[in-house]
């Protein structure tokens, strides 16, 4: 009782020769591995946490009875050798997250102070085999954990369950972070689908759009076009109706307009020339012997008049057709192919026979006749 006496004296009323600011060396404390700063009344800012890291003989730190509420940020990353810590009878309220990256920790003393809980962090000290956390109002972990040691055995007892709890509500607040990582993610992908989903339906709107202004536009022209058709149609019969036949007849000049119409008088002309320049060619070519080549001659001219009759002659008599209800003047002026035909078989057999100068005659003669012809159409 006397010793616990002295203890509590020199506890309330530490060494007052040593100034708040005066600066403590480390090594006058340092004895054997063990750094003793206990009854210095350190305080977060005046621990010198640098000089006892560099002392790396001081495996056994004492900072209990001093007025640390909380350990320094630098605290645990510079005490990674340590394996005996006593922070009794600081009032401490807290300790780090990082507190257990303190890996060689074998011993622990927190007795007498006002941590409410411990970190989860302690699960990584997987080397601690003693822990006393007696009078502190600690709610997490609950009492049942942590235990009372009252003994070594009962101190390491609390170390391994408070170890073992640790492990696992880190593995609980793992799974509850991964859960909350795949809502997260699950939240990102349903907001991808539905920005693809809202992007798909402003391009299928924009297409749609387009689509309609496309078929908008191609009825417009439709409808231009069955306009410009209808102002056609309303035209045609106005011209007809200025060529019919009493204006025909009360205008002369009209009717020989008419005549001169190329694709009604030169139907006959045109092929009474073909027929003539194929037997001018034979007579050029073919001199020696022309009774023989007149001979088939007139074969090859018989089968040319039977084709072309077969599909000239259907074409004259809708021509004449049409001529003998409207204009029965101008319709005396287109010949049948046949007639056609017989008429250069003469004109081809005089250039064989008698020679070029009587065909030309005939041609003259034939020449006379179509302007004959004409004229008795212009005087009807």
């Amino acid at each position: 009782s006397l010793l616990y006496t002295i203890k509590f004296e020199v506890a309330v009323f530490p060494v007052m020769s040593k100034g708040k600011n005066t600066k403590i060396n480390v090594k006058d404390y340092l004895e054997n591995d063990q750094i003793d700063l206990s009854l210095q009344s350190l305080t977060p800012a005046t621990l010198p946490v640098k000089d006892i890291a560099a002392n790396k003989k001081g495996k056994k730190l004492d900072l209990s009875k001093n007025q640390i509420i909380t350990l320094p940020d630098n605290f645990v990353s510079s005490m990674g050798h340590i394996v005996k810590l006593d922070l009794s009878s600081n009032k401490m309220t807290s300790l780090p997250e990082t507190f257990g990256n303190l890996s060689l920790l074998q011993h622990l003393d927190l007795f007498d102070n006002s941590l409410t809980k411990l970190p989860v962090g302690f699960f990584k000290l997987k080397l601690l085999q003693w822990l006393d956390v007696k009078e502190n109002p600690l709610e997490y972990p609950s009492s049942d954990v942590v235990g009372l040691c009252r003994n070594n055995a009962e101190c390491k007892t609390s170390a391994i369950q408070v170890i073992e709890f640790m492990r696992k509500e880190n593995a609980e607040q793992e799974k509850r972070k991964q859960k909350e990582l795949e809502l997260k993610r699950a939240k990102k992908e349903a907001l991808k689908r539905e920005l693809e989903r809202l992007e798909e339906m402003e391009r299928e709107e924009k297409k749609r759009i387009k689509q309609e202004e496309k078929a908008r536009e191609k009825a417009r022209r439709r409808a231009e076009y069955e306009e410009k058709q209808k102002l056609k149609a309303k035209e045609a019969p106005e011209k007809v109706s200025a060529a019919t036949p009493s204006s025909l007849a009360s205008s002369p000049s009209s009717s020989s307009s008419l005549l001169s119409v190329p694709s009604l008088r030169t139907v006959s002309i045109v092929l009474s020339v073909l027929v003539l320049v194929s037997a001018v060619a034979m007579v050029t070519v073919v001199q020696p012997d022309m009774e023989y080549h007149y001979q088939s001659f007139l074969d090859l001219t018989g089968e040319v008049q039977v084709k072309v009759s077969g599909t000239v002659n259907p074409i004259l008599t809708s021509i004449n057709s049409y001529l003998l209800q409207t204009m029965p003047g101008l319709q005396r002026s287109i010949a049948s192919a046949h007639d056609i035909m017989s008429e250069m078989l003469v004109i081809c057999k005089d250039t064989i026979v008698l020679g070029v100068n009587l065909a030309l005659k005939e041609i003259e003669t034939f020449s006379v006749f179509v302007q004959k012809s004409v004229s008795s159409i212009s005087s009807d």
